[in-house]
């Protein structure tokens, strides 16, 4: 006959050896986070990149560009997972909030120094100034909530599912946080990325130059390039040249540049991964159906997404 003991404590009922204690990492508390996605992927507005029209001052140009030129770089990032764990944390919170020191684990990356208290409470903050999330405080417990990905403090709803331009969404798969990739990339790197991303949707590729990415979506050319360096460095950006016929031009020609982004961020990955999540989707709903003709209960919710493969196109 075995005995069962409570994981906080010994054999003996006593608390264990700090030094010895089982402490979860930070890999296994981002899975943790993320598990109730499902899909394996966080839907994210197109809305955080770009604006659908004009906006008074007849730009485009959102909260990205925002968090750019105003160097908030782990607001961005906090917001992403706050997203990406949205569930989670939603069910936690019927309860008590997730304490400070979950979200500080999920976003250690290896060998980069940890946040602190401090540093998580400020970064909570502006985000509240960049009316992306809304927060009360109890006590020392603090509750938060996304609000909608274009920074007007709209609440949030998932966008999938929903008709209008302003619902319209790209994927950033799991694997960004799990691969560490969260942690590699810069602040142009990581707009950037979420810009291609954007643009890369719906098709393989995309064609820019760094004067439209200014034009388009307010962020300088200097950091577009430097993003564009970043990505490169990490490997997961890849650049085709192409000569065009330009009738304007001295050599009567022009040379444009295509980007495609690769791995599990490739547009053939995430569309195997989103054809993934429709079948599991699509099952369920039929399963549930099936349940609930029989008088049965609703089954337990499981997480049976497969981990996209390395490569794609």
């Amino acid at each position: 006959m075995t005995h069962s003991h409570d994981e906080h404590t010994g054999p003996s009922g006593e608390p264990p050896d700090s030094a010895q204690a089982a402490v979860a990492s930070p890999e296994d508390t981002r899975k943790s986070l993320l598990a109730g996605q499902v899909r394996g992927y966080t839907q994210i507005r197109n809305l955080l990149v770009q604006l659908p029209e004009d906006d008074a001052n007849g730009s485009r140009s959102s909260v990205l560009a925002r968090a750019v030129t105003s160097r908030r770089h782990r607001e961005l990032l906090l917001y992403l997972l706050l997203l990406g764990a949205r569930p989670v944390v939603e069910s936690q919170q019927e309860r008590e909030p997730l304490a400070a020191a979950v979200w500080i684990r999920a976003l250690t990356a290896s060998g980069e120094q940890p946040w602190s208290t401090t540093t998580l409470s400020r970064a909570w903050s502006h985000l509240e100034e960049m009316e992306l999330i809304t927060a009360r405080r109890e006590k020392r417990a603090k509750w938060v909530a996304p609000c909608r990905e274009d920074g007007t403090g709209a609440p949030y709803e998932r966008p999938g599912g929903r008709s209008g331009r302003e619902n319209h969404y790209f994927i950033l798969p799991d694997s960004f946080w799990h691969s560490g990739l969260f942690g590699e990339l810069s602040l142009p790197g990581l707009a950037m990325f979420l810009l291609f991303l954007k643009e890369t949707n719906k098709k393989p590729e995309f064609q820019i130059s760094a004067e439209r990415v200014e034009d388009w979506y307010g962020i300088s050319r200097r950091s577009a390039q430097n993003g564009i360096e970043d990505l490169e460095a990490n490997a997961v950006l890849l650049k085709r040249h192409v000569s065009e016929p330009e009738p304007l031009s001295g050599s009567g020609f022009t040379t444009r540049i295509y980007y495609s982004l690769t791995g599990d961020f490739s547009y053939k990955s995430r569309r195997a991964l989103q054809e993934e999540a429709a079948t599991v989707v699509t099952k369920r709903a039929a399963d549930a159906a099936a349940r609930a003709l029989a008088g049965e209960p609703p089954a337990p919710a499981k997480k049976t997404l497969k981990k996209s493969k390395k490569g794609g196109g």
